[in-house]
């Protein structure tokens, strides 16, 4: 799901600017963030058994003396709340977002460690879920620890919360789905940081060490499809009709795949293509300002093709996952076809008008069901106090190195559940990331640098320390 917008990211950088190398350090670091996420990594929590995980998460944060709010506990769901105060107090809430469960590990024998066993070793801390999320998770949780004290001791304006979800991998119905409509009043939030961009380094030749961080404002949305073909007919393959349900299937697949594809850029694209182009400035920075013009098009054409550097960000996406027949002998006709399509749908988009435009294509005798939609995204405003305060944090982190841009997120995370209910939501992973790293996202050898965790707290602390600073009280959650 997010190797998707990681490594989309990555070549549009290459498309725009120029090409380049990374310069990743590495350091040793047996501190107590670095070993939690190694413990944690060792409890294994595919989506649909997030509950041991859940439950050592849930004992650490209890342990530390935060207040822990549990949502739901069973082996297969687990969804909970850990804040300096009790939710009960209504202070202002910002709220950290996000999930315990990781994508299967696929081949163990392919992997560097074993994708449970949490080793640190050369400077990061392997194994899956190390990025995606549960590195995030870590920075997120030992920033609001950073407060215990002062809690105890003032009354700070803000109350801090993590909420750790599960189901993100699997569609979310009993995660943040759950959450965002029985108890989001509860948690009173303000603001909320999810997952989402992150930082490259040496991609800009006017600048090499400038890294330029992604903050999400907006994201796609998730349809999943399932296109059924049916046929009477079921027999001798010696004896085929002239239509049966494999061909009735594949022909519709095939017609889906050649429609022409309609390039969109969005409020949120735009708004990203304009700050990009500032940054590089010159000729090159008004041409990747102002890359939505016609005028342009020629030019610029073949990066919008299916299988070019920003075909995710500008064209709504599909990829067929799965096709299945019930089960029958290897000569035997089947009367029934199924695929699974998983679209990623430009925020602006409307599901019930994109479907009819897909019955349109696939024609009358292809049934369509959907399995899962997620929340159309509502854009969150990337002139806020909240925006800038993540971006000055990033600044600080990397003083004199760093730039911050609002983006579009062109995979789909937890982010949209909360967006739709009016609350801002800025998706960030305040790292720094190569490309090898960012290939190993739901694949093998999954890993995190020891000293990003540690940038990454810093950086969180420093966004909360600018907000607590500049609390407004009339600060209330903006809830539908």
């Amino acid at each position: 799901m997010k190797n998707l917008w990681l490594k989309n990211y990555f070549f549009l950088i290459i498309f725009l600017l120029a090409g380049f190398s990374f310069v990743y350090p590495q350091k040793d670091n047996d501190d107590a963030a670095a070993v939690f996420l190694s413990q944690l990594i060792q409890k294994p929590s595919v989506t649909g058994n997030e509950g041991v995980a859940g439950r050592f998460l849930k004992d650490f944060c209890e342990k530390k003396g935060l207040n822990v709010r549990i949502f739901s506990d069973t082996d297969s769901t687990y969804n909970f709340c850990a804040s300096l105060y009790p939710l009960g107090d209504k202070k202002p809430n910002i709220v950290f977002l996000s999930h315990i469960d990781v994508v299967p590990a696929g081949d163990i024998y392919n992997w560097t460690h074993p994708p449970f066993a949490g080793v640190i070793d050369g400077g990061y801390v392997w194994g899956r879920g190390a990025i995606d999320c549960k590195g995030l998770l870590v920075m997120q949780l030992f920033a609001i620890l950073n407060y215990l004290e002062d809690a105890k001791n003032s009354e700070l304006p803000y109350n801090l919360s993590i909420l750790m979800v599960s189901g993100e991998e699997g569609g979310n119905n009993n995660g943040s789905d759950y959450i965002s409509n029985n108890h989001l009043a509860e948690l009173n939030a303000v603001v909320i940081f999810g997952e989402g961009g992150s930082g490259l380094r040496d991609f800009l030749p006017s600048d090499p060490e400038l890294a330029v961080f992604g903050i999400s404002v907006s994201e796609k949305k998730a349809l999943w499809l399932m296109l059924t073909a049916e046929t009477p007919s079921s027999g001798h393959s010696a004896l085929a009709p002239e239509v049966y349900a494999n061909k009735r299937l594949l022909r519709a697949l095939i017609r889906l795949m050649n429609e022409k594809k309609i390039v969109t850029f969005d409020k949120s694209s735009r708004r990203m293509f304009r700050e990009l182009g500032k940054i590089e400035g010159g000729v090159r920075g008004f041409f990747i300002s102002h890359i939505h013009w016609g005028i342009l098009t020629p030019f610029v054409k073949s990066y919008y093709s299916e299988g070019g550097e920003l075909y995710s960000f500008v064209n709504n996406t599909f990829v067929i996952t799965r096709i299945s027949n019930p089960a029958s002998g290897y000569n035997q006709i089947s009367d029934k076809a199924c695929a699974v399509l998983d679209y990623r749908l430009l925020p602006e988009i409307e599901t019930s008008k994109y479907i009819r435009k897909i019955e349109n294509v696939v024609g009358p005798r292809i049934d369509i069901q959907i399995l899962l939609e997620t929340p159309g995204a509502r854009h969150s405003d990337p002139d806020s106090k909240y925006f800038d305060a993540m971006a000055a944090a990033l600044k600080e982190t990397y003083p004199g190195q760093s730039r911050t841009i609002p983006i579009l997120f062109p995979a789909t995370t937890d982010n949209n559940y909360y967006r739709s209910k009016g609350i801002p939501v800025y998706g960030i992973m305040p790292c720094i990331f190569s490309r090898e790293l960012l290939d190993t996202v739901h694949n093998y050898d999954e890993r995190i640098a020891v000293n990003e965790i540690y940038t990454g707290i810093r950086t969180f602390i420093t966004c909360i320390d600018i907000l607590q600073k500049d609390l407004k009280y009339d600060d209330t959650p903006a809830i539908d």
